[in-house]
C-alpha cells in the first residue's frame, strides 16, 4: 500500500508536468529543459544552393531527418544527394 504522502507527491508531480506541458515553457527556467513533441524535436529546413560536387570530401557522416530527407555532413558543411552528384545544403 502506498502512503498518503507519496501519493500527494507524486499527484503534485503530475499535476506540474500537465500545467507545463499545456504552458510550452516547460521547465525552462527551473531546470534547463522541456518538453517537446517528436515531430518539433526533428523538424528541419535544407535549403539547396547552386553549388554541386561529385564525390563527397572524407570523413563525411550520414544522417537521416524527419520524412526521410538524406544529408551528409561533412566538417561544417552540409551536402544532399542529387542527380548522380551532391548539392551543397544549409539545414535550419
Amino acid at each position: 500500500m502506498i502512503s498518503r504522502s507519496s501519493f500527494y507527491s507524486a499527484v503534485a508531480t503530475c499535476g506540474l508536468l500537465a500545467i507545463s506541458s499545456v504552458a510550452g515553457d516547460g521547465f525552462d527556467g527551473i531546470l534547463g529543459f522541456r518538453l517537446v513533441n517528436p515531430a518539433e524535436a526533428k523538424t528541419v529546413v535544407i535549403q539547396r544552393t547552386t553549388i554541386y560536387i561529385t564525390t563527397l570530401p572524407k570523413g563525411c557522416v550520414k544522417t537521416t531527418y524527419s520524412g526521410g530527407a538524406v544529408v551528409w555532413k561533412c566538417g561544417t558543411k552540409y551536402y544532399q544527394p542529387y542527380k548522380n552528384r551532391y548539392v551543397l545544403v544549409y539545414i535550419k
